[in-house]
């Protein structure tokens, strides 16, 4: 019974032993190599605390969060003081600041434009941002078609551009309503149903586009169809002139 089991356990041995050719190979499955951002992580841990807890760092080779997110406050300060300054030419701005697709300050116009009319007595939220996103489809459909200029790329390519027109444009529309927010800060002091009061939209819409179809021909590289553009655009900047106007 000892040799039986003997010989089996020297059959078993026998079986499972490599031989001199055989390699472990050393591919991904091999557990001798460690990533390097393991490394990185295990060398920099993170601070601890609560104050640390709170903040917003990180490791030292990531990004600024604000930087992760899209938000660029030299790019919403450039936009602002462009809007401010309607006879500045868009073409002396950064490239990167007119094609930048930031919505944070849109976001803050719009929220501002709404507080500002509720002030006034004027509850338009759900009309602001109803008309804000049939508009900004509109015209993104628009401006696509005026310059489309992605035909003979795949679709993937296509689709990423289509987005990306998508975006900046809601932020060219978004930054060049600031001249509304004025004039809705106006209106809480001063009733608009009177001439005064359309000569001030008037006013602020003639601004809202000739601010928006510069930026628009800018950052589309598009030449002498600034009329064209300033079209459509006055007639989406005048809904708005219409809610501050009217209860």
């Amino acid at each position: 019974m000892s040799f039986y089991n003997a010989g089996i356990a020297d059959s078993q041995s026998a079986f499972f032993q490599p031989s001199s050719q055989f390699q472990v190979p050393q591919g991904s499955m091999s557990f001798t190599q460690q990533p390097a951002t393991g490394q990185a992580f295990s060398q920099d841990p993170l601070p601890t605390g609560l104050l640390n807890a709170l903040s917003t760092k990180g490791y030292p080779h990531e990004l600024p969060l604000l930087q992760e997110i899209g938000i660029n406050f030299g790019h919403i300060v450039t936009k602002t003081k462009s809007v401010l300054q309607p006879f500045q030419r868009a073409d002396s701005l950064p490239l990167e600041a007119i094609t930048d697709c930031d919505l944070a300050g849109p976001v803050i116009f719009c929220l501002l434009f709404g507080t500002l009319l509720l002030a006034a007595g004027k509850v338009h939220f759900g009309y602001i941002y109803g008309v804000a996103l049939f508009g900004t489809i509109s015209l993104h459909t628009l401006l696509r078609l005026m310059g489309d200029s992605a035909a003979t790329n795949s679709n993937e390519e296509t689709k990423r551009q289509s987005e990306q027109l998508f975006l900046r444009t809601a932020s060219i529309l978004g930054y060049s309503f600031l001249p509304l927010c004025l004039l809705s800060f106006i209106g809480v002091f001063v009733p608009l149903n009177n001439v005064l009061g359309y000569a001030l939209a008037l006013t602020s819409v003639c601004w809202c586009t000739w601010s928006s179809s510069g930026f628009f021909t800018a950052a589309l590289h598009l030449h002498n169809t600034r009329v064209l553009i300033a079209y459509p655009l006055s007639i989406f900047y005048s809904v708005f002139a219409l809610m501050a106007i009217f209860a």
